[in-house]
């Protein structure tokens, strides 16, 4: 079976000629609302990107920390400046937009390659300085403190790491610490509960203590103008003390803790040394011993009498 084939040549023609005035606007405008939606987009992007570098509402001010504390304790005072407006920028060419990862480590370095770009474009940015942790150009909010600009999310704990934002902190050595780390790391300890102590600080036997933990250790009584006694490197109140260690009185079994006489080896009160029959006191005269008491010599004649 024989097939045949025809083939057919064909020519396209090809129109010449100008587009329209009409066609000319429309195309003009079409051109110019994208280059304002580019514009905005790229605004937009910016506005976003900054809004991304925080998680949390900022408050214009400053905050202070006021203590009282002796010198053991005593922290210099932190005080932190935030600045939250955006800087506004303008363009009158296209931005592409960058291109955004979810990843919160790589914030930083997206808002430095997103300001040079913004540079190459013709963008006008205003820098804040840099920050004082990074070194990176701050483009938006700003803290200001111990002489330095930071990312809000920079100005951290020197311990720690938390973001201390609006959180009272205190200085050491140029560094900021949280209020609970600078008292664990910085403050004297008490000698009783071992605790950091944040106001008032009694120093006694060498060591540091609470106001309210500095008491007798026998009856646990604060010591009041008459001070304490030292024994074995715990304090005791003046009562308690010679109740505990002081020599007892051979008349009345009680504790000495003034003057005293040593005779017939015990030590006596002055008003307990008297004879023993006629209760008379017997110091600066002679006398008898009689059974372990002191006898005057007159009692003791007579006893010889009978």
């Amino acid at each position: 079976r024989q097939v045949t084939i025809t083939v057919r040549e064909t020519t396209t023609e090809k129109l010449t000629g100008t587009p329209s005035a009409h066609y000319q606007d429309q195309m003009y405008q079409q051109q110019l609302a994208q280059n304002e939606s580019h514009t905005s987009s790229a605004t937009k992007e910016l506005d976003d990107l900054m809004a991304s570098l925080s998680d949390f509402k900022v408050t214009s001010g400053t905050s202070h920390q006021h203590q009282s504390v002796t010198d053991y304790a005593k922290p210099n005072q932190g005080t932190a400046h935030y600045q939250s407006t955006l800087t506004t920028v303008s363009t009158t060419e296209h931005l592409p937009p960058p291109v955004v990862t979810s990843s919160g480590d790589q914030l930083d370095s997206m808002l430095g390659n997103l300001t040079a770009d913004m540079s190459r474009q013709g963008v006008n940015t205003t820098q804040k300085g840099c920050c004082s942790a990074c070194d990176k150009p701050i483009v938006g909010q700003v803290i200001t403190a111990l002489g330095k600009t930071w990312h809000p999310e920079h100005f951290t704990c020197n311990h720690c790491n938390q973001e201390l934002g609006t959180r009272n902190f205190f200085e050491r050595d140029g560094n900021p610490y949280c209020e609970p780390d600078y008292h664990n790391l910085f403050s004297p300890r008490c000698a009783y509960c071992n605790g950091p102590i944040l106001d008032k600080c009694v120093t006694a036997l060498e060591k540091t203590w609470h106001t309210e933990h500095f008491f007798c250790a026998q009856c646990g009584q604060q010591f009041g103008e008459d001070g304490f006694h030292e024994r074995d490197g715990k304090p005791y109140c003046r009562n308690d003390y010679f109740d505990m260690f002081a020599p007892k009185c051979n008349g009345c079994n009680r504790a000495i803790m003034e003057n005293y006489i040593s005779a017939l080896n015990s030590q006596w009160h002055p008003d307990c040394f008297v004879c023993r029959d006629c209760s008379k006191p017997v110091t600066g005269k002679s006398f008898y011993a009689m059974e372990g008491k002191p006898v005057c010599p007159g009692c003791a004649g007579a006893e010889e009498d009978e």
